[in-house]
């Protein structure tokens, strides 16, 4: 099976599939909201530290990965963003630039499910051409910390496969941190 529809069919999952209404009652005193999540409603800017692993061969490749992230929570529940940033392969002359559609499905207080969609300059693997462009995606499972109000800490695990120009998959497995701030003014 193709690994760039499991990885859309993933992101379908990822989506809410459910919104809550309420109901006030006029004159009504308003009763105190218990938040079963840490609200993420409105824009929020992050930024992303992992170092990893790449298969090369029937070895690893020391890699770190590091990009940016600007987005939007959907709901509390539910962020979709774009990360723009870069790999570092340590035991190779070349690096990538990488551009990725990024979604977060957030369950309880701050446990999450990541899937993102994208394209990367160079991903390495066994071949005579070690380095070419690539395409495809990573699935990751984390929890966010808040440090403060707006301010998130995420520590998470990631899996990446790209799929080479000449047909050939690339994997990595990251582990790193997450920093977030949530923008939205009221933060409900």
């Amino acid at each position: 099976m193709n690994p760039l529809f499991l990885l859309l069919a993933l992101l379908v999952v990822l989506v809410p599939v459910s919104a809550q209404a309420s109901l006030k009652i006029a004159g009504a005193k308003p009763e105190r909201e218990r938040r079963e999540t840490a609200p993420r409603r409105g824009i929020y800017v992050g930024a992303n530290v992992r170092p990893g692993a790449a298969a090369f061969g029937n070895t690893f490749v020391p890699v770190v990965r590091g990009d940016y992230e600007v987005g939007g929570g959907v709901t509390d529940h539910f962020t979709l963003g774009v990360a723009i940033g870069g790999t570092g392969y340590l035991a190779l002359d070349k690096g990538s630039f990488n551009a990725d559609v990024v979604a977060h499905r957030f369950f309880g207080k701050g446990l999450f499910l990541r899937g993102a969609l994208g394209v990367s300059s160079r991903v390495p693997a066994m071949a005579s051409v070690p380095t070419l462009p690539g395409l495809g995606g990573a699935l990751g499972l984390g929890y966010e910390f808040r440090v403060l109000e707006r301010m998130g800490l995420g520590l998470g695990v990631d899996y990446d496969l790209r799929l080479r120009m000449d047909g050939r998959p690339a994997q990595a497995w990251f582990v790193g941190l997450r920093f977030t701030g949530y923008l939205n003014k009221k933060n409900r």
